[in-house]
Order: structure tokens, then C-alpha cells, then sequence
């Protein structure tokens, strides 16, 4: 009956011979800021598993079918209409029908959320702050990190419409949770839309839920259901992530229940000239017609490609100078790549239009 609500928290911990790939640290301005609009897949059915733990892994999930869509929009506290309850968030995601948001406090340290708030349950808004707020990342990240947290949250709303066994006027959830994330690994990822040096994360949550209902607006609470379980989350974070760049779940059962995978494309392939234009940086952010480059030598032997955050090819266009027109762009976030004439790659960076 409250799964939809504890479908949406448990999203949270939710993203030949292989060469050795280098570690990577996840740092606080890899993730998500207001603006970012990030699309992911997900294999409902997945016939493979999440792979080994250690160092120079390669996980290889380039078959991966694409079953269902899922599209997250980081924006303002404010513009969520749940402010007063979440005032001290910095941000909120959106998912793709506008009508519920997760939200989360983020800084140089550390990236926790706060609660849930909207059309949980699809009978009306509820608000569901966390009591004991959970935290997801601590700053740096690296192969090895781990922390353990605790979270609770209670959640009241209407019965109504609810698949109840008998009607009922009123439903109750109190959840708490234990969760312990360890950085198991490191190496290559390979998904249907490219190759990632990522760092995977387990996250093991041991939950307790207490589920109570009132027949009548005058009845005293009554115990539904009391139960415990365990869940299991690896997730793969790489540097241009924003989101998770995949996430692997399972069933009630232990079962592969779902591979989920970003769309966002890699900053790092193969070609990537790493040591020359090191103070190669673009700017304004965000841009509104036209975007700037600072520091690349010998810009005339350069075209520039601007990807969309779900993998499309925007627009291609030989330099003429250090300036490249985004005016045709609508609002939303990029990835540009700038590739010479021989072939080689500067590494890809985000940026921003703004309208």
C-alpha cells in the first residue's frame, strides 16, 4: 500500500584483458546542481549480475535493454511549493510527472536528503520530512570510503483510493532505516551509452516498517502490518555524473530486479589528450548565446561538438575563432567536445544555457 513511497526512498541509492583504469575521487561539484535535467533507462529484467568488487574492475553491461524511461529535474526548493516544510534544503529533484520531489541539503562534505513531499501515493499531497536525515555522500569519495547512517520518517495520508484490503479513512508509516555504504571498487563501466571510469558503491538498508490504519476519522490507530527487511544497491559514480551513472537492485528475494543507467555521456574516451591545454576551461556559466574558450592552443585546428545531456548531437562546427554560438540551444545542459583534426580529444565539459 506504501510501496510507491518507499519505491521512491529506496531510488535514493540510486547510477581480452581490460586495461587499468585509473581511480577516481568523486568530489561535491560532480553531482547534481538546480538546472541539471538528467534522462535514464532502466532493464527491468536484467539476466546478468552486478559484477566483482576490488580494484581495475570491468563491468560490462553494453547489452543492457531499455525497457523503462525516467527523467529527473533538479530545481528549486521554492518552486516545489513545499518551502516551508523543507527550508532548510538546498534543492529538489523532480521526477517526470511533476508532481512529487525528493529533497536534499549538499555541500563541500557531504550530500544528504531530507525528505519527500507531492503526490506520493496518487491520492492527494502528503509531506514526509525525515526526522533523521539520510546521509548519501561523503566528500571525497574513493575506493574504499565507507560510513554507516541512520534515517527514520513518519508519513500520514488518506486512505483513499488506497488498494486496502477493506476501506479505510487514514494510513500510517513509520520507517526507519539503517544503511552501510562502502566504495567496494573501481575500474571501467560500459553501458549502452559509453565507457566510464567509475567507482561502485554498495549500500546495504536494514528498515523497519510500521504500517497503522484508522478505519474512521474518529477511530484510534490499529497495527496493519510490522515488518523487517534488507536491501541491496550498487551504484556506479563517475565524474560527469550529476546522477548515479547506473544503479543495480534486487528483488524481495534477492533476485536482479533492475538495471538502471544514465544517459549522461562520457567526459573520458579513448584519444583523450589529457597533458597538453591543462588550463583549457570555457565560460560564461551559465551561457546564453554565446560560450568561450580560455587556454586552447591552436583553436583553428579544432571543431567543437555539442552533446545533449540524453546522448544527442546538437551541433557541429569547425573553429574560427575561440568563441562558439549556442544561440539555437534551448535551456538545458551539455556536454562539449573539442576534437582536432588528427583526431584527438580534449576532455568534454559541461556547461549551461540559460533562457
Amino acid at each position: 500500500m506504501m510501496k510507491p513511497l518507499l519505491t521512491l526512498i529506496c531510488s535514493l541509492f540510486v547510477l581480452g584483458i581490460a586495461p587499468i583504469r585509473a581511480q577516481i575521487s568523486l568530489l561535491t561539484t560532480d553531482l547534481t546542481s538546480i538546472g541539471d535535467v538528467v534522462t535514464r533507462y532502466s532493464d527491468t529484467i536484467p539476466a546478468y549480475g552486478p559484477g566483482g568488487s576490488g580494484p581495475n574492475q570491468t563491468w560490462d553491461f553494453s547489452s543492457a535493454v531499455i525497457e523503462d524511461t525516467a527523467v529527473t529535474t533538479v530545481v528549486t526548493v521554492a518552486s516545489t511549493g513545499f518551502q516551508s516544510t523543507f527550508a532548510s534544503s538546498d534543492y529538489a529533484m523532480e521526477g517526470v510527472e511533476g508532481s512529487s520531489w525528493l529533497y536534499f541539503e549538499h555541500d563541500a562534505n557531504s550530500m544528504s536528503t531530507t525528505g519527500a513531499a507531492g503526490d506520493l501515493l496518487g491520492n492527494g499531497d502528503i509531506e514526509s520530512p525525515f526526522s533523521d536525515d539520510l546521509l548519501l555522500h561523503q566528500f571525497p569519495r574513493t575506493y574504499g570510503s565507507n560510513f554507516d547512517d541512520t534515517y527514520a520518517f513518519v508519513t500520514e495520508a488518506s486512505g483513499a483510493g488506497l488498494p486496502t484490503p477493506i476501506p479505510v479513512n487514514q494510513v500510517r508509516l513509520t520507517h526507519t532505516g539503517h544503511v552501510y555504504d562502502t566504495t567496494d571498487a573501481y575500474g571501467t563501466l560500459i553501458t549502452p551509452y559509453g565507457t566510464y571510469d567509475a567507482l561502485r558503491v554498495k549500500t546495504v538498508d536494514y528498515t523497519h516498517d510500521i504500517l497503522e490504519i484508522k478505519l474512521f476519522s474518529f477511530s484510534p490507530w490499529s497495527e496493519f502490518s510490522n515488518t523487517m527487511d534488507t536491501s541491496t544497491v550498487y551504484a556506479w559514480h563517475a565524474k560527469e555524473e550529476m546522477l548515479a551513472i547506473a544503479e543495480f537492485t534486487f528483488d524481495s528475494l534477492g533476485n536482479p530486479a533492475r538495471f538502471t543507467f544514465s544517459t549522461v555521456p562520457p567526459a573520458t574516451t579513448v584519444g583523450v589528450q589529457e597533458d597538453a591545454n591543462d588550463d583549457l576551461s570555457i565560460y560564461p556559466q551559465p551561457a546564453t548565446d554565446f560560450l568561450y574558450l580560455n587556454g586552447l592552443k591552436d583553436f583553428y585546428n579544432y571543431s567543437a561538438e555539442i552533446i545533449s545531456i540524453d546522448g544527442r548531437v546538437c551541433s557541429h562546427q569547425q573553429l574560427g575563432s575561440t568563441r562558439i554560438s549556442v544561440a539555437t540551444l534551448p535551456r538545458g545542459v551539455y556536454i562539449l567536445r573539442l576534437i582536432s583534426s588528427d583526431g584527438i580529444q580534449q576532455k568534454p565539459m559541461r556547461f549551461v544555457v540559460e533562457r
